[in-house]
């Protein structure tokens, strides 16, 4: 397959029909604007492919058979053609030819079915006159068309701004191939301006190949701006179909249009318009039945009115978080005055919204959240500043003695307070340390800031109301507690004293029940366990407790709890009396007991069977 079949996508040499089909067909997809090159090669092919096709229908019907109804082409000549293209357009005959010889009426040309790539039946086609706008307007007058050139070439100067990126992109051989084209589409345009042609038939040119192959051509835009520019009195209508046909490619993009486009006269709302026209949504909607149209405006509606609700609740959330971010700026900018004047110290704010410190001990943070009217009764606000005091002086007291201090009820985040202490002491010595700590919270609930307003009260006479800071202190050993201290009722020393006495008994019976072992020496229900004081062996201390039987009274198994409460010894009644040292209680079978809190014990038990 050779040139020009190839470029038109055609297997080899065809009729008239294909090649115009297949002309149309690739003029889809080979646009002026986005490739020339392409385009000028396209339209050589097609010109050389038809002027193939017709010398080889000449061949075979002979000149001496010519088709009946076809007029001879008009005589080329030199001078000016002798035939009147206004009365041509219009079908009629020229006034100037003389009544004895008439010229056959010429038919309208077909651009639409040019353009859309349709076949004419065959034997249409050889009925049909061969008069084109390449073979119509090829002819003319060589003065015109170097008036032509001429008139191009100052233009071109003229714009040379506009031109040169187009220059720089084709050589000079493909420009003076596309000249017949651009001088046969210019003449067309005055040709049909001088004989006054309806819009109708201005648009069947705009949307046939002649316009197609040169609208993107610089030079041929050059030429319509300055036909325009001579002809203000063209009708809008007309100037219209020229803007759409330049519109159908978006022409209003490129700045190299912008000249024409004032020529034309044309508006932004023409823009808007023809840009509407193309939407395919649009179409496609102006397609649709009315009951599809219905069902999506319905659901339109309804997305509309989900989106409205939407957004109507993101707004008062965003409003009420503004709001939010408002007041916690001014209380953190209030809440320093009022610690300062409820307490006597200055405060600063800290990192997050409600926490604070001392400026004195910035480390010691606290929480401060507004609450309420500031009054004579109530401060305005609800703080956990008194906690934080007392977890600092009880941190403070146990670091002192070397006690260990467990916080519970407590979420350890930043500037919160425990909500219990267990003190943990040892089963014997810690005597002063339960008078000591019953001393310091003796003194805290002295100090003022100790009461406190009722958390979150109800009515107004709450409001008034004052209590005790809440907390609750366990002595405890192990974290087994043996005594608890909550604020509101106070720390009695006495009893905190008397319950450690009995702690390390207390213990070993919780060790014993615990782990049964008194079930198994003893028997389940037939005893009863009491707290004996404690015995010295040797250099160590030990707690006693006896298995007494619960009806003769009679003592059968002695226990004894070593002092650091890991250790404990099972001896029968009658080896008691043999017992001299701790190597003596060792005299048995050694096991170990891990019990929950305590760990693991060591049990020593000279029990007989165990």
């Amino acid at each position: 397959m050779s040139w020009p079949w190839n470029e038109l996508g055609l297997s080899g040499p065809a009729g008239l029909p294909d090649i115009r089909s297949a002309y149309a067909r690739r003029l889809k997809t080979t646009h002026p604007e986005e490739d020339p090159e392409g385009f000028q090669r396209l339209h050589a092919a097609y010109q050389e492919a038809s002027r193939r096709a017709r010398r080889a229908r000449s061949a075979q019907t002979g000149p001496e058979d010519p088709p009946a109804d076809r007029p001879a082409p008009p005589e080329r000549r030199q001078e000016a053609p002798g035939w009147n293209y206004d009365e041509l357009l219009k079908g009629r005959e020229a006034p100037n030819r003389p009544p004895q010889k008439p010229e056959p009426q010429e038919p309208e040309w077909n651009y639409d079915e040019l353009l859309k790539g349709e076949d004419a039946p065959p034997q249409e086609e050889e009925a049909a006159p061969e008069w084109d706008f390449e073979r119509l307007f090829a002819e003319g007058e060589e003065e015109a068309q170097e008036a032509r050139r001429r008139r191009l070439e100052d233009l071109r100067h003229k714009n040379w701004a506009r031109y040169a990126p187009q220059a720089r992109q084709r050589r000079e051989l493909d420009g003076e191939d596309a000249w017949p084209a651009v001088l046969a589409a210019v003449r067309t345009l005055e040709l049909l301006e001088r004989c006054d042609a309806p819009p109708a038939q201005w648009r069947r040119f705009l949307d046939s190949p002649v316009f197609l192959s040169v609208r993107a051509d610089m030079d041929f835009v050059f030429l319509l701006e300055d036909f325009l520019s001579q002809r203000p009195d063209l009708s809008p209508e007309i100037r219209r179909a020229v803007f759409d046909a330049y519109e159908l490619q978006n022409a209003s993009r490129y700045p190299a249009y912008k000249p024409l486009y004032r020529l034309l006269g044309v508006k932004r709302a023409d823009t808007r318009r023809a840009a509407r026209a193309k939407s395919s949504w649009r179409n496609a909607w102006r397609g649709y039945p009315l009951w599809r149209k219905t069902v999506l405006a319905v659901c339109f509606t309804i997305l509309a009115l989900f989106f409205s609700i939407g957004a109507g609740v993101n707004l008062r959330s965003a409003q009420a978080e503004r709001a939010a971010r408002r007041a916690a700026e001014r209380w953190t900018q209030t809440a320093p005055q009022w610690l300062e004047e409820d307490f006597g110290e200055p405060f600063v704010h800290a990192a997050s919204q409600d926490i604070f410190a001392p400026a004195g001990k910035p480390d010691l943070y606290f929480r401060a959240a507004p609450y309420g009217e500031r009054s004579e009764d109530w401060p305005g606000y609800q703080t956990n500043y008194p906690a934080i005091l007392v977890k600092r002086a009880l941190e403070n007291f146990a670091e002192e003695r070397e006690l260990d201090l467990e916080l519970a009820a407590y979420s350890r985040e930043t500037g919160d307070a425990p909500g219990a202490y267990l003190l943990n002491l040892p089963l014997l010595g810690a005597e002063e340390d339960v008078s000591a700590l019953g001393e310091l919270l003796e003194e805290l609930s002295r100090q003022e800031w100790h009461q406190v307003p009722l958390n979150n009260p109800r009515d107004e006479s709450e409001y008034r109301v004052r209590e005790p800071v809440k907390y609750t202190v366990f002595l405890c050993h192990k974290g087994l507690a043996f005594y608890e201290a909550p604020s509101d009722e106070g720390f009695d020393t006495e009893e905190a004293r008397t319950l450690y006495a009995q702690a390390g008994p207390a213990l070993c019976r919780w060790i014993l029940e615990q782990s049964g072992l008194a079930d198994r020496h003893l028997g389940e229900g037939t005893y009863v366990l009491q707290d004996r004081e404690a015995v010295e062996i040797g250099e160590g201390t030990f707690f006693q407790v006896h298995g007494v039987d619960k009806d003769s009274g009679e003592i059968r198994v002695q226990y004894l709890l070593a002092s650091g409460g890991g250790a404990l010894f099972c001896v029968p009644r009658e080896k008691m009396d043999g017992v001299r040292s701790v190597i003596d209680l060792y005299r048995g079978t050694p096991r170990t007991l891990e019990l929950d809190k305590l760990g693991l014990v060591m049990v020593t038990d000279q029990v007989p069977g165990e």
